[in-house]
């Protein structure tokens, strides 16, 4: 497989959704579901395609806590239901099951395991990873799914109710990113005229978040906050891997002896990111307030 890319945006899933349909390997069987004994060590991810999820900003693949349960479950009651996979290039590669699979990768799993071969095309493999994750009890993330909602937008695929449906994201964030990209393109009023000059002509290098900051008037001040957390995450995640996460206790103890007085300050902090950042409703009620100042006009669901 390709050097998977550093980031991804609207422009890079097309790229790789051509590609992939062009490498796309078909069973000569009809059978239906068609299933195939695989080992795990022989699929590989392309989270570019099939991943709808960006676990920690997309620092990790998958969520460890969550791989940890599944390696668990599958020592006391044996295999988990079949990973869907799909053949490129003559590889096999993950749709839907990545924590699955990570759970017989961390077990050191030898023999094959039973996974369903997708039969579709690539396009209709990655609905088909979004509508299987609505399924299972590891939520997508709300910021996740509007980040789907976005590349499908900018890409064209399907109608607004079909982003809707697919994604779960409310018609009014839909409506607004169709008129984002319909003003950056026309040009016809001044707000669209300022997301050109500020983001330049290709929307689809940005995710939503980015574009959203500008569309709505964040300051600069206010993005630079995300992007120097953003920052900051991805030096933390290369230099210690999962040593923050590991022992809570321990990290705390570790912040209280790396600088005790920002400790009182970073509690506060913390608490305050938990409530903004554990449910939708934080999301949808913030939204709602810029649209009580005029900033937003669509009516959400």
């Amino acid at each position: 497989m390709k050097k998977r890319p550093s980031q991804i945006n609207a422009q890079v899933v097309a790229d790789a959704l051509r590609e992939a349909e062009r490498e796309l390997e078909q069973p000569s069987s009809t059978e239906r579901p068609l299933y195939v004994n695989v080992n795990p060590a022989n699929i590989a991810t392309r989270l570019e395609l099939f991943q709808p999820r960006r676990f920690s900003a997309g620092l990790r693949e998958v969520d460890p806590k969550h791989v940890k349960d599944l390696a668990t479950r599958i020592t006391r009651k044996g295999d988990l239901d079949p990973i869907l996979i799909i053949k490129l290039a003559g590889s096999w590669v993950v749709i839907d099951g990545h924590h699955r699979l990570a759970a017989y990768l961390n077990l050191k799993r030898k023999t094959d395991i039973k996974c369903e071969w997708f039969t579709g095309t690539v396009r209709e493999a990655t609905d088909e990873s979004l509508r299987r994750n609505e399924l299972i009890k590891l939520a997508i993330s709300h910021a996740d799914k509007q980040e789907e909602a976005w590349r499908r937008t900018l890409n064209n695929w399907g109608s607004k109710s079909d982003v809707v449906k697919l994604t779960g994201v409310s018609e009014g964030i839909v409506s607004m990113m169709r008129r984002v990209v319909k003003q950056h393109r026309t040009q016809e009023t001044p707000v669209g005229q300022q997301l050109r000059q500020q983001l330049g002509p290709h929307l689809s290098n940005y995710n939503w978040s980015r574009v959203r900051a500008e569309w709505v008037g964040l300051t600069p001040a206010e993005w630079s906050l995300e992007e120097a957390a953003a920052k900051l995450a991805r030096n933390l995640s290369n230099r210690m891997t999962n040593m923050l996460s590991a022992n809570p206790q321990v990290t705390a103890k570790a912040l209280w002896l790396y600088d005790a007085h920002m400790c009182v300050e970073l509690a506060s902090a913390l608490a305050r990111q938990v409530k903004e950042g554990s449910t939708e409703e934080a999301n949808e009620a913030q939204d709602a307030a810029m649209r009580a100042l005029g900033i937003m006009s669509d009516v959400e669901e």
